[in-house]
């Protein structure tokens, strides 16, 4: 009977061995995945943070392009002072393309802003509508920025009367 004894409590010693290599072994599965989650965490990060620096750097590198196109559209776009006479030849030139005579213009200007100063003209006209909407369709195809900032039409007949108001940014 002893050796029963003796061999049940080296069962049982074998049991809670068993059993505590289990829960140990559970507890470093634990601790393994949480190290796992972390570094998983951690190279997520890592990734985000790559690609925010990768966005930052392209739009660094827009930032750096910036005062090149800044020029660039000025000259493309804006009217300068030495240009403006140009401006109103062209603009004489597209309304006698389109048959209508030299009208009088008043120019307004307004204050500057920076190195720009608006400046508003303000013109009649009359003709037919078709010969209207082409000229309205020729100005906004210009190259350089002028803008109808108000259009009035009435009409009778094929006569049609148009009130213009354009302005224009001039660079010094």
């Amino acid at each position: 009977m002893k050796s029963h004894k003796v061999v049940v409590k080296v069962l049982l010693a074998l049991l809670a061995l068993s059993a505590a290599a289990c829960l140990f072994s559970f507890a470093y599965g634990a601790i393994q995945d949480q190290a796992r989650q972390g570094r998983l965490e951690k190279r997520a990060a890592a990734v985000l943070q790559e690609q925010e620096f990768r966005r930052l750097g392209a739009e660094h590198g827009l930032w750096k392009k910036l005062p090149a196109e800044l020029l660039r559209f000025r000259q493309r776009h804006i009217i300068s002072m030495d240009d403006f006479d140009r401006f109103r030849r062209d603009l004489n030139l597209c309304l006698d393309d389109n048959g209508f005579p030299a009208p009088s213009i008043s120019f307004k200007y307004g204050r500057s802003q920076g190195r720009l100063q608006r400046v508003t003209f303000h013109f009649a006209l009359n003709g037919s509508y078709r010969n209207l909407k082409k000229f309205i369709y020729d100005m906004e195809r210009k190259p350089k920025m002028q803008f109808f900032e108000t259009i009035e039409l009435n009409g009778s007949g094929d006569a049609v009367n148009g009130s213009f108001t354009m302005e224009a940014y001039l660079e010094d």
